[in-house]
């Protein structure tokens, strides 16, 4: 895929993304059941930095709910549960799960949740535990 073409196919994923969460965001009486969240600082719309060829995006609401989307290649990802704070570990828990339950990658099919750490203003991404690293940034 050329790079022009992969510009342009995460700026339409992009725009899709920004729509949803517009539109879910702006309906009232719509809370996350069971979704804890954590620190009020956090919430937000994030960004994936640092990993090569990957465009993702996560957003985190204050009612504890967090969407997430990742585009790698031809395999895209979207997953949507609730978030929790323990401590400096964020955790992306998938809405059918109580807890993560594998290691997400961006070869991963499906979305088995994702384990953060907040560092300063940013949550660090340990892909799959390789020690490779993303970084989700406002």
């Amino acid at each position: 895929m050329t790079v022009v073409r992969h510009l342009f196919r995460l700026l339409v994923l992009a725009a899709i993304f920004a729509t949803a969460a517009a539109c879910v965001s702006s309906q009232t009486g719509i809370a996350a059941v069971g979704c804890r969240g954590g620190h009020e600082r956090l919430a937000g719309h994030y960004y994936l930095n640092g990993v090569m060829e990957v465009g993702s995006e996560l957003l985190l609401r204050k009612d504890g709910s967090f969407e997430f989307m990742l585009a790698y290649g031809a395999n895209d990802q979207y997953g949507k549960g609730c978030w929790a704070q323990e401590g400096s570990k964020i955790s992306l828990i998938p809405a059918d799960q109580s807890r993560v339950t594998g290691r997400q990658t961006p070869e991963s099919r499906g979305f088995t949740g994702i384990v953060l750490q907040v560092e300063g203003n940013g949550l660090v991404w340990d892909i799959g535990g390789s020690g490779h690293r993303g970084r989700f940034e406002k």
